[in-house]
This record gives structure tokens, C-alpha cells and sequence, in this order.
């Protein structure tokens, strides 16, 4: 950086304090950290952070960012895997909601909660479970995950099989758009019709419209009982089959979780595939359930290894799906030593066309010769291909590694799927989401999207260069 850019971030950083006093970050160790996400993505050092504490900072913030013209990305965790929440330009402020983490109600009778951003998911839900009720949209990253991040990403989760992804969960929000206007969208009732239903745009859209300071959250009881199995088969179709079977008995898993061999190995299981299917049920059937379940696992080929009758038992025994990430990084550095990277893949498909795509989504594998894990929501059929790679690899392999990407998204577009499920566009998908509208003849939505920004961020301010090619 030369002299007199160094002392223009100097001069930022000093107004910024000015403006918020000791809740701006300049020092540069610490912006390192908040200059990465999860992804494979990396980002360039912003000028500052900020941890905002009220709506009132977060319109600050963005009034110094359109005074000064410098951009702004509200981050949570940081736990995207898209590069969602990197920043690609050196004129950018980092606005922190990590400190907006209140639950500012509960209410066991109109169930829902009313939340700020920052609040992660585990704590959310064990505030809840006090009152009987959960918040069910549950990522595996659900202890450092937050609230307003699964919002902006539009998340899904381990229970994704039963209900679905985050955006029937939120009744409504405020958001600070691009110009600094608060707005406040949606209803605390179950039904609500008030013109466009604009708070679905902003509900994925990766804080490239808006910042979200306040959400309200739809909720649902905690289960009467539950029951659920692990499983290992031999083979990846025997585990396809077996959800499929399920289906057909139906059978409505809550969770219906998965891990390839080579993952499951290297996070202490036995070298198999592993399937945890565990769905809620009315106290007395238990068993009844459980068996059917069973049925479901055995009769397709699988061995059951656990049993669990409460959804504490069960969740436990599903700790290692939960680590597909470090497993899926335990994999590569037992190839690629230090020089190991993981690339997660996030693509979904209509159940009926599990067992064709997950067949050909192997064979792409072998076809490329890049190692490929895969663990995933496979109730919903959403699949997470993991794409073992090397950071110092040569230009010709770099491009084999992204033609097996584009391989995989054509895949899903071919099986009726999407090439985003739950992990959003970020700055990694966008070549992606181009060839989905292509394929359907809908370029013209594209168009849409970027017009509906030029509204509520006409200044590009806000998380630029996402989600939008």
C-alpha cells in the first residue's frame, strides 16, 4: 500500500471514531480476520470495522460509507461458504452485528420471536426450548451461524427435510436499505397481504438491498417425541434408495443427513456411508415409527448402527455430520498436506432424481480425476459435493477444477434442481446463476435483480459485486 493511501485509511479510520468513538476497529490484525469468510474466497484488508450496537449505528455507518464513498458489507460469523461476505474492494467498512444479539421477545402464544441479528442459532433455540418452542431452520454451523447471516444467505439446514429453508420462517424484518431508509416488512400473523411481498426480496439477497436490524421469526413446538437410526451402507446407492424408500412408506423425516465414506472415516466412523433419518411423532408411537423407519434402512440395504429415542440421543449421534467441513479438510490434508483446499459444492435436486444424479455426479468425479467427497441434507435433496484441490495448483488444473464446478451445476439444472440451495451466490456462483437463467430463457430476470438494487442501493454501496453477474 503506498504512503498516501496508508494515510487516507488513516484519515477514514479517524473520522469514522469521530462518528461511532470505540465501537470502530482499525487495527489491522483484526481487520485481516473479518477480510474472510468460510469460503475458498479470499478478500482485501477494509478500511475499518465497526460493531454496530442499535439501528442508529448502522445508519451512521452507512452515511460515512455514502459521504465518503466507500462501500459497506454487514457480516454476522462470517461463516458463508460463497464468499458472500468478503470484501473485494480497499475503499470497504466492515459492519459488524455481532454485538446486536438480543432477544427482545418470546411469545408462546402467537409463536414467533423477536430477535436481533447477531444472536447465533444454538443460543437462540436453547432459549427457546425453555418455553417448549424452536426456531427449526438449522445449519450444521448452527453454534457460530447467526440469525441476520441465515437470513441474508436465505439458510437451510439439517432439518431442511421436514421444514424446509429460512424464508417461511421470518414473518418480518427491518432493514436499513442502501439510501439509509428504515423499513419495516411483513406481519406478526400467519397471514399477511399487504401489497408486494417485498420482505421475501431481501430474505437471500446476501446484504446487497439492505441490513437487517430487527427480525421476526416464526416458531414451532419442540417435538412430543422422536426417534431416529444412524445407518452405514456399503454403497451410496443403497443410501439413496433408502431415503427414497422412505418416502414411498411415508414416512416425513425431521432430519435426513448423510456422509461419503472417505468423510465419515476421517471423522472416526467406520469407512462406510452413513445416513441419520429421525423424525418426530405423537408420544406412544414410538416404536411403531421407529420400526417402519427401520424398515425403510434395512430393506435397502443398510445396517443399523445406532438407535436414538429422544432428539438429544439423536443429535449427539449426529455430531460428525455436523463436522463435514474440518472432515472434508482432514481428507485433503492427508493429500495435499498444507496446500490442501476444500471447495463445497451446494446443489439440490427433486427427490425423484436422487439416485440418477447422485450416480452421475460421482462419475464426474472419476471422469475428472479430482477427488470429490459428498455429505449433505439428502431428505431434501440437497447435496454438498466437496472438491479437494491444491492452492498452488497450476493454471490448466485450476481450470479442470472449475469446469467439473460448471459439470456439477449443469447436472442439477438438467435433474430439474437449483445451483444454490442454501449457501447463496456470493461471489462464486455467479457464472452459475447466469447458466440457470440461460438454460430456462429467463436472462430477463437477471435484469430484474439488478434493477430492483438500483432501488433500494442506487449508490452500489451496499456488499457490491454479489450475487448479481
Amino acid at each position: 500500500m503506498s504512503t498516501s493511501a496508508s494515510r487516507s485509511r488513516e484519515s477514514l479510520a479517524s473520522g469514522l471514531s469521530r462518528v461511532l468513538g470505540d465501537k470502530v476497529v482499525s487495527e489491522v490484525q483484526i481487520l485481516k480476520l473479518y477480510s474472510r469468510d468460510a469460503s475458498t474466497e479470499s478478500g482485501v484488508l477494509p478500511v475499518s470495522l465497526v460493531f454496530a450496537e442499535s439501528v442508529e449505528d448502522v445508519r451512521a455507518a452507512l452515511r460515512f460509507a455514502l459521504d465518503n464513498g466507500l462501500k459497506l458489507i454487514a457480516v454476522g460469523s462470517s461463516t458463508s461458504l460463497a464468499g458472500n461476505s468478503v470484501p473485494k474492494a480497499e475503499d470497504t467498512l466492515i459492519l459488524s452485528m455481532e454485538r446486536m444479539s438480543k432477544i427482545l421477545e418470546i411469545s408462546e402464544i402467537d409463536w414467533v420471536a423477536r430477535v436481533q441479528p447477531g444472536i447465533r442459532v444454538d443460543e437462540l433455540n436453547y432459549e427457546l426450548a425453555r418455553h417448549g418452542l424452536q426456531w427449526p431452520v438449522d445449519p450444521a454451523s448452527s453454534k457460530s451461524a447467526t440469525v441476520g447471516g441465515v437470513i441474508a444467505d436465505g439458510g437451510g439446514g439439517t432439518k431442511g427435510a421436514k421444514y424446509g429453508s429460512s424464508p417461511y420462517w421470518i414473518s418480518a424484518l427491518e432493514v436499513v436499505t442502501g439510501t439509509g431508509d428504515v423499513l419495516r416488512l411483513g406481519c406478526r400473523t400467519v397471514k399477511c397481504r399487504e401489497g408486494y411481498d417485498l420482505l421475501h426480496l431481501f430474505i437471500g439477497s446476501e446484504g446487497t438491498l439492505g441490513i437487517v436490524t430487527e427480525a421476526t421469526l416464526r416458531l414451532a413446538p419442540l417435538p412430543e417425541a422422536f426417534v431416529g437410526v444412524m445407518a452405514e451402507f456399503d454403497g451410496m446407492g443403497q443410501l439413496v434408495s433408502s431415503v427414497v424408500e422412505a418416502r414411498r412408506r411415508r414416512l416425513w423425516p425431521m432430519v435426513t443427513e448423510f456422509l461419503d465414506s472417505e468423510t465419515s472415516e476421517a471423522l472416526g466412523l467406520k469407512g462406510k456411508y452413513h445416513l441419520w433419518a429421525g423424525t418426530d411423532v405423537n408420544a406412544g408411537s414410538e416404536e411403531g415409527v421407529l420400526s417402519k423407519l427401520s424398515g425403510a434402512v434395512t430393506d435397502a440395504g443398510g445396517r443399523i448402527v445406532a438407535v436414538a429415542r429422544n432428539m438429544a440421543d439423536f443429535m449427539t449421534a449426529m455430531a460428525p455430520r455436523r463436522a463435514l467441513y474440518s472432515g472434508g479438510l482432514n481428507v485433503g490434508f492427508n493429500m495435499y498436506g498444507t496446500d490442501a483446499l476444500v471447495f463445497w459444492e451446494d446443489i439440490a435436486v427433486p427427490i425423484s432424481e436422487l439416485p440418477a444424479a447422485v450416480e452421475e455426479l460421482l462419475k464426474l468425479g472419476n471422469d475428472f480425476g479430482i477427488k470429490l467427497l459428498l455429505g449433505g441434507h439428502i431428505g431434501d435433496g440437497n447435496l454438498h459435493p466437496g472438491l479437494l484441490v491444491r492452492r498452488t495448483a497450476p493454471e490448466d488444473e485450476v481450470k479442470k477444477y472449475m469446469s467439473l464446478i460448471e459439470k456439477i451445476g449443469e447436472l442439477a439444472i438438467r435433474h430439474g434442481g437449483t445451483v444454490s440451495a442454501e449457501h447463496g451466490i456470493g461471489v462464486q456462483k455467479k457464472g452459475l446463476i447466469s447458466m440457470k437463467y440461460r438454460s430456462t430463457g429467463s436472462e430477463a430476470a437477471l435484469e430484474a435483480m439488478r434493477s430492483v438494487k438500483r432501488i433500494f442501493d442506487p449508490h452500489n454501496v451496499l456488499n457490491p459485486g454479489k450475487v448479481l453477474p
